[in-house]
Order: C-alpha cells, then structure tokens, then sequence
C-alpha cells in the first residue's frame, strides 16, 4: 500500500511516498481504505523533531482521515463511509506516539470509526474530527453556556473556525473572531462572519473592547498562543476564561497581573490526547455529530493536494497560512 513517511528528522521533503505491507486484521478490527486525510501543523512539529515523546522516525504522520470499510462487521458493513477518529483505543492521539493517517489502509476497532453522514463529503468528513472536537472540548472546559460572549482566535485556523460555528450554533449572543492581515478578515467576513479583529490595523484588545463597549467578552479559546494570548487576556471581562489549546505562534506571552486582581479572569489548559476516556470522547461526539447531521456547522477546506505534493501541502498550510485545512488525496 502507498504511505507518505519520513525517515529523519528535517526540512518538508524528507516526506516520501512509499510502499509498505497493508496491515493485517487482529480480532474485532476493521480494515478501512483511506480516501483522505488531513494535513496539521503538529505533523510539521513532529517531523522537526520538535516533539520528545512522539515516535521516532520511520513515521507516518496523520491524526485524521476519512474512507470506506473494506472489510467490515455487522455494524459496519463493506462500503460503509466513516470518518476516522484522532483517538486510538488508548486515548492517545494517533500520528503523534504512533503511526497516522497517511496511508492507504488502517486497521481500526469499531470504536475509531464514526460513520460518515450521508451529505457530508469525504473531504468535509476529514476536516471535521479534530478541529471540531478540540474547540467542542474547550467550550466545555470554559464553562460555556448560550448567554455568554465568545472571542475565537484565528478565523482562517481549524480550531479558531470551529469554535466560531460552534458558538453561533448554540446561540451566543456576541462572537468576535481575529485575521491576521485585511484578506483574511474580508474573507472571514464573506463566509458570514461579522466581528473579525483586523491584527493589521488593530490590537486584539482594542478590537473586543471597541466591539463590545469596552466591556470585554465572557469566553476565549485561544489556539495560537504566543503574544497574542497576554492580548486576548486582557480582552476579558470580569470574571472571563480563556481556554488554551494550541502554541503555534509561539510559548510565551506577556500578560498584565492586574487582569487577574482586578477582573478575577483565569486561564486554563486542554489538550486531547490522554485526556479523554472512551466515555468521555462519546460525550464531545455526542455533542458534535447531530450539529453535523444537521448542517449547523461545515468544515472548510483550504485545499487538496495529491500525496505525491505532500512536501509542498505541508508547506502550503504552515507558510501560507491558508483559511481551512489542508487534504491529502490518496
């Protein structure tokens, strides 16, 4: 079978395409055919080398995925369409301690597998799992309710995009979203998002005080990190969360203490993988997939790429920074 793996740790074309043995069936797995998978930048972390604990290489990277049942069961018979879940059985995230996605075939437990809603593609259907989970996750992790105001950071990123729908979806009275150049706000604002904070003109504090009457929102999932976190705090109002999970744009920030005196604001963490039981995963599902079913919320893709171009999708998603996710076709 193809498979996209790097060897060493290096630049974007240490990814190669290669044939491995297509992985043999343990007792109660499936096997799926991979039709598509998704590019993330912790896959570019990863193949830096930038991650301790993740598998060293040979690796093949990939959280998510979408495909068909090729060898089934009686809940998921042959031909069935399904989304691949970014937990192994474990609750580790698969493509970080272990191989991913970019293959042609997995062996999977019933429990990795969602079916694939009717009307949603196989691209919207590899789009879908982590985003959505992880900004599904850190709405919960903040306290969300449908009265409360929510500032998303990144309306280009996966995550900052998802958080977005989500919260329009569950009815919030005020969602404010962040670009990081006039482009992306106006793109941002034609796919019918209203409040973007243009970066290129704006601090994001500015932004969400002149928004919101200087009173500031109740709510940030932050998935970028960096110096834009000690801004989006003090975007905050009393008593608001900002709920990070993701540290693309950097590790530190600088934030005002007085925030927290005099606001009574707090900062707290999520991440999946580890995190979450099975139970627990069936939970955030649960919570995720009538929204699907039902059209409320629609992952974005950026584009696709075939997995002979993996090199430059990679590049394409961390240098251009592009508003959706990135495919890889097999």
């Amino acid at each position: 079978m193809k498979a996209i793996q790097f060897k060493e740790y290096g630049a974007y074309d240490t990814l190669k395409v290669v044939d491995l043995d297509t992985p043999e069936l343990k007792e109660g797995q499936l096997l799926v055919k991979i039709n598509i998978a998704t590019v993330n930048p912790v896959d570019d972390t990863i193949r830096k080398g930038l991650i301790p604990q993740a598998k060293k290489p040979p690796m093949v990277l990939g959280n998510e995925a979408a495909g068909i049942i090729v060898k089934g069961n009686s809940e998921f018979a042959e031909g069935t369409r399904v989304i691949i879940s970014p937990f192994s059985p474990d609750g580790l995230i698969r493509g970080i301690i272990s191989d991913g996605t970019w293959q042609e075939y997995l062996a999977l437990y019933p429990q990795e597998v969602i079916k694939t809603p009717n009307h949603v593609s196989d691209e919207e259907a590899a789009t879908f799992p982590v985003a959505f989970f992880s900004a599904q996750a850190s709405l919960n992790k903040g306290d969300f309710t449908s009265s409360k105001s929510v500032l998303a950071l990144g309306a280009g990123g996966a995550v900052g995009n998802a958080a977005i729908q989500l919260s329009l979806a569950y009815g919030s009275p005020l969602v404010i979203t962040t670009a990081g150049s006039s482009a992306k706000a106006a793109t941002a604002k034609s796919a019918g998002i209203e409040n973007v904070v243009d970066l290129s003109k704006e601090t994001i504090s500015e932004g969400v005080l002149r928004i919101t009457g200087g009173k500031g929102v109740d709510l940030v999932i932050d998935s970028i990190g960096g110096n834009l976190t000690g801004e989006a705090l003090h975007s905050l109002a009393r008593n608001g969360i900002l709920v990070t999970i993701g540290y693309s744009a950097g590790v530190q920030f600088i934030a005002n203490i007085t925030d927290f005196v005099w606001k009574g604001i707090q900062m707290r963490g999520q991440s999946l993988s580890g995190w979450f039981n099975a139970e627990e995963q069936k939970q955030i599902w649960n919570q995720l997939l009538p929204l699907l079913a039902e059209r409320k919320i629609k992952p974005i893709v950026a584009k696709v790429f075939d997995i002979a171009d993996v090199a430059e999708a990679q590049r394409y998603l961390m240098e251009e920074r592009p508003f959706g996710k990135v495919l890889l076709k097999f």
